[in-house]
């Protein structure tokens, strides 16, 4: 068979290069010798949109990180001046797979392409060009995974998402965003908190979103669905995140869902619906650092943030507390007493003021069921939801909220995961949270009807979850 002219094959080299860059699957096809399932072509395709924001959410064995490495091939053979960031929660999870299954097909492309591909541990670089793909794992201590990349053609890729540090999308926000790149993230779906969650709940009108159920994939054998289903039960939270790639109706161990929040959020009472009950006013307390002092107000069942803020001293705080204090006509204000706490708490006092303290470590008033007082009024505070309650619309409150999980000691006893080691796995102390919790702390009787003698009248109403005794006639 004769060789055809330099021209002619110049212009089917184009015309080759012009239809791959249109359309990842015929480039897995053709350039890879891959089959993509129908899953892995919807994601493919959505991956093709320039400026594409794609969020995957799997069960186990769909072939996501088989995918993901396609589309980082795909984009450095067929773009120009292209730039990669990939990562991953893991050094595991990125180099033991993700930068596997890239050597892996990168030795499959084609001769053509493959001539100009070179790997190494943690980077893939385009010979005679100026584009690359590089490996960054995601940490909390060091958020700067997907920061300072530059290209015309830009793609962000984030495996296992949903264990990213929030931190790390703080600090990326801004590379995210730039013009026309793409960003494509997949992960199975365990955490109910955080960027990932949000991609398909509140910022769900800025991203394609993608669901593959282990029970349509042709990868996934049917022995698998079977035990899972077997030994955990479809209903079961681990069966719709490894299998159906559903976020659970609760974390494993979450004690107040989104679903409870984000209804709390949409409701629209009156505060003037309350007037007769309690207003309960409560203080989380911080000193400096990234932990903030948070101001809540709760009357019924309708709660409002006062104020919020960092690095302020304990007499400036207390100054402010007391001020709201006045003005709002607070029946009571509950400060968290450990730590720098009690500064405030004893300035309040030495201003004449009379707060009840808090002690989330100490003695709850049921301590057969919970192991300290925080996990106790965390409780209740999950019970008010339930009974109605109305929150102010704040994402930073409903992650507060959504992100602290509950276990059980070996005595049976409920209690609530602490800050520290809320911390440990990337998110921010809920200090909103925990003041809001604080509103419920003790019963407090309103100033608002007076009994027969001018002295304050109890209330007692459906919503007042602290006092359950029927009152005698």
């Amino acid at each position: 068979m004769p060789e055809l002219p330099i021209e002619q094959v110049e212009k089917l080299t184009i015309e080759i290069l012009r239809k791959h860059r249109n359309d990842p699957v015929l480039f897995v096809k053709e350039a890879l010798g891959g089959t993509p399932t129908p899953q892995q072509v919807m994601l493919l395709r959505a991956a093709a949109e320039p400026g594409a924001r794609v969020a995957v959410r799997s069960g186990h064995g769909v072939g996501k990180s088989t995918t993901l490495a396609w589309i980082i091939i795909w984009f450095l053979c067929t773009h120009d001046d292209a730039r990669v960031p990939a990562t991953a929660p893991t050094g595991h999870q990125l180099s033991d797979i993700l930068w596997n299954e890239l050597r892996k097909w990168i030795d499959k492309l084609h001769p053509w392409y493959k001539q100009f591909l070179r790997v190494t541990d943690d980077k893939v670089t385009v010979e005679g060009g100026t584009s690359f793909a590089v490996a960054r794992t995601s940490r909390k201590e060091t958020p700067e995974a997907l920061q300072g990349f530059h290209g015309r053609n830009m793609l962000f890729v984030i495996d296992e998402a949903s264990g990213v540090p929030e931190q790390v999308f703080e600090v990326a926000q801004g590379a995210l965003s730039t013009k026309g790149a793409r960003t494509v993230m997949a992960a199975n779906p365990t955490q109910l908190s955080g960027f990932f969650h949000d991609a398909f709940y509140r910022d769900r009108e800025r991203w394609t979103r993608l669901v593959f159920s282990s029970e349509d994939s042709p990868l996934v054998s049917k022995e698998y669905v079977d035990y899972m289903a077997q030994t955990y039960g479809r209903d079961s939270d681990i069966f719709k995140v490894r299998v159906l790639g559903e976020f659970p109706s609760t974390s494993i161990s979450q004690l107040i869902s989104p679903e409870l929040v984000e209804a709390a959020m949409k409701k629209s009472y009156r505060i003037e619906q309350y007037q007769h009950m309690p207003k309960c006013l409560a203080a989380d307390v911080s000193y400096f650092g990234d932990d903030a002092c948070a101001l809540y107000l709760r009357q019924g069942l309708v709660a409002q943030e006062i104020w919020r803020g960092y690095n302020i001293n304990t007499y400036d705080y207390a100054t402010l507390i007391a001020r709201f204090w006045r003005e709002m006509h607070a029946d009571a204000c509950f400060i968290d007493i450990t730590g720098w706490g009690a500064g405030v708490y004893d300035t309040l006092q030495a201003m004449n003021f009379k707060p009840m303290p808090v002690v989330f470590g100490g003695r709850a008033d049921n301590p057969e069921r919970f192991m300290n007082k925080r996990i106790e009024i965390w409780w209740r505070m999950k019970e008010w939801l339930e009974s109605g309650g109305q929150l102010p619309d704040m994402r930073d409150l409903s992650d507060d909220l959504c992100v602290p999980e509950y276990y059980y000691t070996p005595s049976g006893k409920m209690a609530l995961e602490r800050k520290e080691d809320i911390k440990k796995r990337g998110f921010p102390s809920p200090d909103r949270a925990d003041a809001l919790a604080m509103t419920f702390a003790y019963a407090v009787q309103s100033k608002a009807m007076s009994g027969s003698r001018g002295q304050p009248a109890k209330v007692k109403t459906k919503y007042d979850i602290f006092n359950r005794k029927k009152r005698r006639n």
